[in-house]
């Protein structure tokens, strides 16, 4: 089966808060309510693992698109020394078949991706500059963009599609119109000194955040109605101290991550409620994943990480091959439909020869009663 393409993605900037943590001070209060007991009789899901192509040990999720139809993964060979994922191998998953991306360059991946398949990536060059490519049709193309590079992150069901390009003082976010007309360079407001732009609705709303020039970063919305502004941070947290990114949109519902000083240094989820403006702290740990309903998807705090979803004030752990106390490593829940009945991510599989960690990328379907 041949796919068309464009669409999604997320990523992790523990960088900038291990920055932030220590520069930060003060104490740092949320409010959220207690994680109820796992009620697995009520939660029922059902694993399946995604293939791993013959010669290759190791595969992890990019992307899903809204309605969990089509899964964006990458394959890892054998060799996975520095840099991980150097010769990885993008795909596609829909109806159970795969359809490779011939993306070229180090890093390919597929960030996001829509119900038709089409799906929006990047890789780095020779020269070391990230490369934006829209697969839409079968056909790989690259994004117009200046010569200093730049990501494709995000793509709707129009196939609109959202990224930045690179400069000198970091990023400038951008929209690939989905009708051909020339891409858009979306503004900042007063004070910031770049901006990304991470995921784009079907509505036309564009999240991602903005960046002043002390390289503290606030989740930014670029309305489809023209109206931009800042998305709130969770009750208990100083807005002008924290540090938040917005990365993931689903309906009325955004998510990502922030920081606060006197949190730690751990990224905390949080979910924005775009329509009633509102944000709080999730209970699952950094970047999370958002249905249209409000469920979340991403990992328990603690270590190992163990995949999980949020569905009210109820968590549930979604189980991978190794039971949690026999292992170190981590596992994710990376992507969620818009009803909150898909979820993919990664499992830890064990180790290889060499003593690097393999994971097999799985969707998790479930059923609630």
């Amino acid at each position: 089966m041949q796919l068309n393409v464009k669409r999604r993605a997320r990523k992790a900037f523990a960088a900038g808060f291990a920055a932030v943590a220590a520069a930060g001070t003060g104490v740092f209060a949320v409010q959220f309510s207690a994680a109820a007991e796992n009620p697995s009789a009520a939660q029922t899901c059902v694993r399946e693992a995604l293939p791993i192509p013959d010669g290759l040990v190791s595969t992890r999720v990019s992307a899903m698109s809204d309605d969990g139809s089509v899964i964006a993964y990458y394959a890892l060979p054998l060799d996975q020394s520095w840099p991980d994922g150097l010769g990885a191998y993008p795909r596609l998953y829909a109806d159970g078949e795969v359809t490779d991306v011939p993306m070229p360059g180090n890093h390919p991946r597929i960030r996001d991706v829509n119900s038709l398949g089409n799906g929006t990536g990047y890789s780095t060059n020779a020269q070391g500059r990230d490369v934006p490519y829209v697969w839409s049709d079968g056909v790989l193309e690259k994004l117009p963009i200046a010569s200093a590079g730049g990501r494709a992150e995000g793509i709707n069901e129009h196939g609109d599609i959202v990224g930045n390009v690179h400069t000198v003082n970091g990023g400038v976010p951008l929209l690939w119109p989905a009708d051909g007309s020339a891409r858009v360079r979306l503004p900042l407001p007063a004070g910031a000194t770049s901006g990304y732009a991470h995921d784009i609705g079907d509505d036309g709303t564009i999240i991602g955040a903005v960046y002043n020039e002390n390289g503290t970063a606030t989740a930014y919305r670029w309305g489809a109605d023209g109206v931009n502004e800042p998305l709130p941070v969770p009750a208990g947290a100083d807005p002008t101290k924290a540090f938040s990114i917005a990365v993931d949109i689903n309906g009325d519902w955004a998510s990502g991550q922030f920081f606060a000083p006197g949190a730690g240094t751990q990224a905390l989820g949080v979910r924005w409620n775009l329509a009633e403006g509102t944000a709080e702290r999730t209970l699952l740990d950094r970047d999370v994943a958002v249905s249209a309903t409000g469920i979340v998807a991403g990992y328990l705090p603690g270590t190992p990480d163990i995949a999980a979803f949020q569905d009210g004030d109820t968590v549930v752990e979604l189980h991978g091959v190794i039971p949690p106390e026999k292992r170190e490593m981590q596992e994710y829940a990376q992507e969620i439909s818009a009803d909150g009945t898909v979820i993919a991510g990664d499992i830890y599989i064990g180790d290889d020869e060499a003593g690097l960690a393999n994971y097999n990328a799985v969707v998790w379907t479930c059923h609630r009663s």
